[in-house]
């Protein structure tokens, strides 16, 4: 459900070669951001910026900006010898892709059925939706393309409003690099977390390309410490 050609990752030896003089006031704007899996990515972790998130971690790419309004969208992923050249911090990226990563990419959010529907053609299910929002509703959470959208949990008040809307503290199911699915915490209804987290890790291990898993772990949004942690 996602579009790979959406984005095309130039190699880092181009990223140098082609932005390596640019001052960062000049490219800061177009400074994105996605989520990886920490331990599956250390060797690359070893030589970008990045901020441990959980079991993740934030890595920033620069988008080039003649694809800011293209389908195709062409990327550098950052390096440190690049980040050391414009004299900034990491944390200074993550501003200002926190600021960016929404404008640039955007947000989808569709019930799970609707989503099926969608892909598939079949406007019975659409239906089947309707339902699915009085009962459990299921919400499959991704940027605008569905290409690398899981980081869409980092979004500013993303998993806030969700859980408002549904007036209840939130599960995070990290589907791939490319999408979440949101889940309602039913008051009462105890989730074997554990059975969960299991069935996680079978569908990344027999249906998800190794290289986009993102993790095998479940989340927990609490609305009452606004904070996103792994699911007891």
């Amino acid at each position: 459900m996602h579009a790979n050609s959406f984005f095309v990752f130039y190699p880092n030896f181009y990223a140098n070669l082609i932005m390596a003089n640019e001052q960062f006031n000049n490219v800061k704007n177009l400074v994105v951001y996605k989520v990886i899996n920490f331990d599956r990515n250390i060797d690359i972790l070893k030589v970008v910026p990045h901020i441990r998130y959980l079991d993740l971690a934030i890595v920033f790419y620069l988008m080039f900006p003649e694809t800011v309004d293209t389908e195709n969208k062409k990327l550098v992923m950052i390096q440190n010898d690049m980040m050391k050249a414009w004299n900034i911090t990491t944390q200074e990226l993550m501003d200002v892709a926190s600021e960016n990563t929404p404008k640039l990419l955007g947000l989808k959010v569709q019930s799970l059925y609707s989503t099926i529907a969608q892909y598939i053609g079949d406007y019975e299910f659409y239906e089947l939706a309707e339902m699915e929002e009085d009962t459990m509703p299921l919400y499959i959470a991704s940027n605008k393309s569905g290409c690398h959208g899981a980081s869409v949990m980092l979004y500013k008040d993303f998993l806030k409003n969700i859980s408002l809307k549904l007036k209840a503290d939130i599960y995070v199911i990290p589907c791939s690099i490319h999408e979440i699915i949101v889940v309602k915490a039913i008051k009462d209804c105890q989730i074997d977390t554990s059975d969960l987290r299991d069935l996680i890790a079978y569908v990344n291990m027999n249906d998800v390309p190794e290289n986009e898993i993102l993790s095998n772990n479940l989340y927990y949004y609490s609305r009452g410490t606004n904070e996103l942690t792994f699911a007891n």
